[in-house]
């Protein structure tokens, strides 16, 4: 239910008026929290993300995709308005009602492929791999829902918070993009303590794995190369102290993962923070290795613009430490659709039915939620 009364303003009804007056906005809530953020830039000039060095003392949001292209470009929302659960501010509320833009409607243009021709390209992946030796590939599709998502989308953000475990995200960028998500993966977060990130790959369904589960030897591999790739990078930067714990078995909705964690006390300067986000996104988890390679292939293969799935996104704060996840269990936010992205990692050992499957599961820790709300019949 949105709330709202003539000095309070709840998360959802500021995102209502975002949506409608076209401001930029992002709400967010981090793995574990019970609170959640949001912010508005009250200005609709565009602002590129240029590093953490050139954005040092400024408060925002930064989203970024999965490849730079003429159309996908590093966004940064900054937080001239910021709240955390309610905004109680009657001025700061009525400017936020009064703020109005006018910008281009976003509608969506189709690009879903069908389960065979999913397969195709998973056995043209495949086949690719084997023949010259590769390590592994991310292979994505998409699911498009026609609805009034401006409506829906505050109401299915509610609805996410069941993920108590997830990085809960809706950031906008009116005529730009939109994204909304649940994401069970740590990109990178940085703070007076240090960094943490995570190597996450290997997936099956919490409703069929064994207790505890058991992993095959597809899903082990592929989480090894993750961890393996994203270890090298850090101790380019981190020489005196590097902690690794893993792998373990992680929940991400109604599916399990193999996760690896990293840590280190050791604090970098801002040119080099830009230096290791380089290096490490994409990482072989939503991306593949080799990386250059792999992504020649996705482009290939996939012939779908992913936009700003698997690219990173999060809060930046004025102190330098942020939270960034990569964009997983996400969805686009259209003017009249909403879009689910999802995939999942190829190797050699790859089962196209089997990935196929793992792609469903994935997607309905976001289809869940939108049946719950009783709209329509979903198929997919």
């Amino acid at each position: 239910m949105i709330e709202q009364t003539e000095n309070r303003l709840s998360v959802a009804e500021a995102q209502n008026i975002c949506l409608r007056n076209n401001i930029p906005f992002y709400t967010y809530r981090l793995p574990g929290s019970r609170e959640v953020v949001f912010g508005a830039q009250l200005s609709n000039d565009t602002r590129i993300f240029k590093g953490f060095e050139k954005h040092r003392g400024e408060k925002g949001f930064v989203i970024t995709p999965f490849n730079h292209s003429s159309w996908s470009f590093p966004f940064f929302i900054k937080a001239d308005l910021s709240f955390t659960d309610y905004l109680t501010d009657g001025e700061a509320i009525r400017n936020l009602q009064n703020t109005v833009f006018n910008t281009p409607e976003r509608i969506f243009t189709k690009q879903d492929c069908e389960h065979f021709e999913y397969l195709d390209e998973l056995r043209t992946m495949i086949d690719t791999l084997k023949r010259e030796g590769m390590k592994k590939a991310v292979l994505s599709r998409t699911i498009t829902i026609p609805c009034d998502s401006l409506r829906l989308s505050p109401a299915i953000f509610e609805q996410m918070k069941q993920y108590h475990h997830a990085f809960l995200f809706f950031a906008a960028i009116p005529g730009k993009c939109a994204w909304m998500g649940a994401s069970p993966e740590t990109f990178l977060k940085y703070d007076r303590n240090g960094f943490f990130t995570m190597s996450l790959a290997g997936t099956q369904p919490v409703a069929t794995a064994k207790n505890p589960p058991e992993w095959g030897d597809k899903d082990i591999e592929e989480q090894q190369i993750v961890t393996d790739y994203i270890q090298d990078t850090l101790r380019h930067f981190f020489t005196r102290h590097l902690e690794i714990e893993g792998p373990i078995t992680l929940q991400a909705g109604n599916v399990f993962h193999l996760c690896t964690f990293f840590r280190s006390d050791e604090q970098l300067p801002a040119d080099q923070i830009d230096e290791l986000v380089g290096q490490l996104h994409p990482t072989p988890a939503v991306c593949g290795l080799p990386k250059k390679r792999a992504m020649q292939i996705i482009t290939e293969i996939e012939k779908r613009d992913r936009g700003y799935y698997a690219g990173f996104l999060g809060p930046l704060q004025a102190s330098g430490a942020f939270d960034l996840f990569v964009n997983l269990r996400t969805m686009e936010v259209f003017d009249d659709a909403l879009r689910l992205y999802v995939g999942g990692g190829i190797t050699p050992l790859s089962d196209p039915e089997t990935e196929w499957q793992e792609t469903c599961q994935k997607a309905d820790t976001l289809l869940n939620l939108i049946r719950q709300m009783n709209y329509g019949k979903i198929t997919f």
